[in-house]
């Protein structure tokens, strides 16, 4: 009698060599899309006072995030992870600090805030679609890959639900732009750590793993491992109208 087939673990997942290397970062990087966002919002009307500046400024971060979203995803295709992604979380941790420093007392130049947002926007490094490129290069079994795939979209939630507790824990202490700096922070911090791990670094195997995508493949692909188990406003989608607006990452 054939024994029942048991799906993979998520502990499985976690002992496949070379995935807290990079999944630690990743998600550590990706942690700063979930606060960022809020502490846009909260800063923006904290300088301006005025909920239009704030539509104004949130509208732009996320319609240059969004629009340039597939330049970037094919500039990681094209250069690699290290080459293309660390300029750009560089550039996208300047933006935030420097809307930072706009935003941090009352009386912010609006003009001042929707350029550095819209640098911040268009910056925005795709660190979730690249994690899922990763996983499909270092995981070559089909049910260990996608049990990999559905605890990245876990981490995800509990990642957009853990952004603003620390964010509202940050503001006991400082303004909503302090949210900005650790984002800042957060985001330059993780990136070097994926880039920089053997996982991230492994050329794509060619001919051996069906499974293997690229990042804009893996961006853009219908029903693709970034729609496990719903869509993923990383890989493109649209986020629910219960959140603002989140950069692709």
């Amino acid at each position: 009698m054939t024994p029942p087939h048991r799906a993979p673990t998520y502990r499985a997942v976690l002992r496949v060599t070379g995935v807290p290397r990079f999944l630690v970062p990743a998600l550590l990087g990706r942690l700063s899309y979930g606060m960022v966002s809020l502490a846009l919002v909260l800063s923006v009307f904290r300088t301006t006072g005025s909920y239009t500046d704030v539509g104004l400024v949130v509208g732009l971060f996320g319609l240059t995030a969004t629009v340039l979203s597939p330049s970037r995803a094919a500039l990681v295709d094209r250069y690699g992870p290290l080459r293309a992604l660390t300029p750009m979380a560089g550039l996208h941790g300047l933006a935030l600090v420097g809307l930072a420093a706009a935003s941090w007392h009352p009386g912010g130049h609006l003009g001042l805030l929707a350029a550095l947002t819209s640098v911040a926007g268009a910056s925005a490094p795709p660190l979730g679609p690249v994690t899922r490129t990763v996983w499909s290069r270092l995981v070559r079994d089909r049910d260990l890959l996608q049990r990999a795939y559905s605890l990245d979209t876990v981490a995800e939630e509990l990642i957009f639900l853990t952004g603003p507790l620390i964010l509202g824990a940050l503001m006991r202490v400082g303004p909503p732009a302090a949210g900005l700096t650790l984002g800042a922070l957060l985001v330059v911090v993780g990136t070097v750590g994926l880039v920089t791990s053997p996982a991230a670094r492994r050329p794509r195997a060619v001919g051996r793993a069906p499974a293997a995508r690229s990042v804009a493949e893996v961006r853009t692909a219908p029903g693709g491992p970034s729609r496990s188990l719903r869509a993923s406003p990383h890989a493109g989608a649209s986020s629910p109208p219960s959140r603002p607006p989140r950069p692709p990452g």
